[in-house]
């Protein structure tokens, strides 16, 4: 695997897999809704939207038909850390995925009529989102376990903020964020390493360098314990969450021992939540999962039920995760490390996820090489270590229901 800077600041990962007939081309940048401000809240989703109307070589839809005719598909995905384009191609036409990925990225027009056009399109997703009580009820647990960072506020925006973006404004954000600085270049699949490292120098000389992101200077003051109950006519189930706060990824955050708690509480038939919860009735559905941001993060647990079945799901929960660091069960640990490294190898053998995992890391945790170590570290997480940097979960919490209109508390 080759992992270089370029002089202009782009970082390079080629990974070449021999076993494949195809390989995933992504374009990971170090920017996404952390870096809005009051005004402009949605504009780095909505910028993504706006690449694809359009550049300076290919009309809007142009490039799609370039990709879909060589057997490919392309898409893109804007988060709070980053946004990432691909293109997922037979391996033969991977100097043309650059190509057109480079000039989508770095050479949209960004039309004063082509904004006007995508602002329809976007503001019906915002309405979707704010017809969904359980996206409703998401957005009220995030604004409640975030104080300061934009974590708390929708990706897509604001029907106000978005209403009001200009070109200019657009124009600004690619021009801020949109450089080689932020820019991670990830292919995995049969390639020659080598040679395709130098078409790569060659062929991203000349994307501007600029600034690299770095996350706000804003700290989050500790999770204050609460219970809230939302109620919507629209949904007939009880939804539950129980949340706590965590380190940002690049702090010590506990990622490998996170990992572990999802399998251990969540992966398959035999994990605890299924045996403990689904099994006995008590939920339909019930999963732990960790968030973890640049600036900050989340371990929450998330289930479903029937409402009058409502706080005996919380008080399982509670007994499970306190049963965690009292009298873990050794062989479900064991089991859960297991579980988890089958899921991670099984998801590396799709080129598209291997891209993705290398292109995550290196973005998020500034380190490429932390996707060779994850699985090692798996491998060397003691039951010690696990109840330690899972203790967090003795710690103050975030409990928040969704409940029909009239439902039983």
């Amino acid at each position: 695997m080759i992992v270089e800077r370029l002089e202009n600041g782009i970082t390079v990962i080629l990974k070449p897999r021999k076993d494949v007939s195809s390989a995933s081309i992504q374009f990971w940048l170090k920017t996404g809704a952390l870096w809005e401000c009051e005004k402009n809240r949605g504009i780095a989703h909505f910028l993504e939207h706006m690449v694809f109307n359009g550049t300076e070589k290919y009309t809007a839809g142009e490039i799609e038909k370039i990709v879909e005719n060589n057997g490919g598909e392309i898409n893109a995905a804007t988060s709070y850390d980053y946004t990432y384009y691909y293109i997922t191609i037979p391996c033969r036409h991977v100097p043309v995925a650059i190509k057109l990925l480079e000039e989508l990225v770095f050479h949209p027009l960004l039309l004063p009529e082509m904004v006007e056009k995508e602002k329809p399109i976007v503001l019906e997703e915002i309405a979707r989102s704010e017809n969904d009580p359980r996206q409703v009820f998401w957005r009220k647990f995030y604004k409640k376990a975030f104080r300061n960072l934009n974590y708390r506020y929708p990706i897509l925006g604001f029907k106000e903020t978005v209403s009001a973006f200009t070109a200019e404004d657009v124009r600004n954000f690619h021009k801020t964020h949109y450089n080689a600085s932020n820019l991670t270049v990830v292919i995995s699949g049969n390639i020659d390493e080598k040679t395709l490292f130098s078409f790569i120098k060659d062929e991203l000389l000349d994307v501007p360098s600029g600034k690299e992101n770095e996350p706000p200077r804003l700290k989050e003051p500790p999770l204050e314990p609460d219970e809230e109950i939302v109620r919507h006519p629209a949904v007939a189930n009880a939804h539950v969450i129980v949340g706590w706060k965590l380190p940002g990824i690049r702090e010590k955050s506990g990622q490998v021992a996170l990992s572990v708690l999802e399998s251990y509480l969540s992966y398959g038939k035999s994990s605890l939540f299924f045996q403990e919860l689904v099994e006995k009735r008590i939920a339909y559905a019930a999963a732990g999962v960790k968030e973890l941001f640049l600036s900050s993060g989340l371990f929450y647990i998330y289930g479903i039920t029937e409402p009058q079945r409502v706080n005996v799901l919380k008080d399982r929960v509670f007994k499970i995760i306190n049963d965690l660091s009292d009298s873990l069960d050794i062989r479900a640990f064991e089991l859960a490390k297991k579980k988890l490294l089958k899921t991670e190898i099984f998801k590396r053998e799709s080129v598209e996820s291997e891209a993705e995992e290398l292109g995550y890391f290196a973005t998020l945790k500034g380190n490429p090489d932390y996707y060779r170590e994850f699985l090692d570290s798996v491998r060397r997480l003691t039951p010690e270590r696990f109840v330690e940097e899972t203790g967090f979960l003795k710690e103050n919490c975030l409990r928040m229901t969704l409940l029909p209109e009239g439902g039983n508390r």
